[in-house]
């Protein structure tokens, strides 16, 4: 078995770039993380977020240029050096599950920025993160605590922030969610869902094929 590091992160720290040499390996305990690609005019691309559970890849996100940035305070386990050749370990199979994953959520993401409207994108992405935040620290809640700012949600989906402001109030107005003081709260769920053509099943296909995290 591989042995890691529990280490803690602020808010705002890159953790690493698109010129990171070092092979490090991150598996989420707590937190949001961001990866994000800056454009040569000083725009921002969101290209993905990262939560509890998810392992990223510093070789990855530098083959991909990107930067990863923590939301929030984070918690990670590191797993330093070079790990493919580790006796015993199912890290590397593990790796190969989150990229395919990431492809999936990325393939969605195209999908909803190329085909979708600004209604249709937003809350295809809100339910996505609903999915993937697990939220667990309030049973009551048919919703999730999310750090992010309208910016970077409209970083990830191509739209302005004021443009994101308009459809969440629109949802808020329609009975669909609400997303205030960090909380979003789905209203009518299953409403949004058929309204989004939302289908979670991309987010679950592959999660059955993937080993235990205690066993890397």
């Amino acid at each position: 078995m591989l042995r890691a590091t529990l280490r803690q992160y602020p808010a705002g720290t890159t953790l690493f770039d698109s010129g990171s040499t070092m092979s490090r390996v991150l598996l989420i305990e707590r937190g949001w993380i961001i990866a994000s690609k800056m454009m040569s005019n000083g725009t921002r691309i969101v290209t993905d977020f990262f939560l509890h559970g998810d392992v990223l890849s510093s070789v990855s996100t530098a083959m991909s240029q990107e930067a990863v940035q923590t939301v929030g305070e984070v918690s990670c386990y590191e797993f330093p050096g070079q790990i493919s050749g580790e006796s015993g370990s199912q890290l590397p199979l593990i790796l190969t599950v989150e990229l395919m994953k990431r492809n999936a959520r990325i393939t969605e993401r195209l999908a909803s920025v190329g085909r979708r409207d600004a209604f249709g994108r937003t809350g295809h992405l809100l339910l996505e993160l609903g999915i993937r935040a697990r939220n667990t620290s309030r049973p009551d809640l048919d919703g999730f605590e999310c750090p992010l700012k309208q910016s970077e949600i409209g970083d990830a989906l191509g739209l302005s922030t004021v443009h994101v402001n308009r459809v969440l109030k629109e949802m808020r107005l329609g009975g669909l969610l609400s997303f205030r003081n960090g909380i979003v709260e789905f209203l009518n769920r299953r409403k949004l869902m058929d309204l989004v053509d939302f289908d979670p099943s991309y987010l679950s296909s592959i999660s059955g094929d993937a080993p235990d995290r205690q066993d890397v």
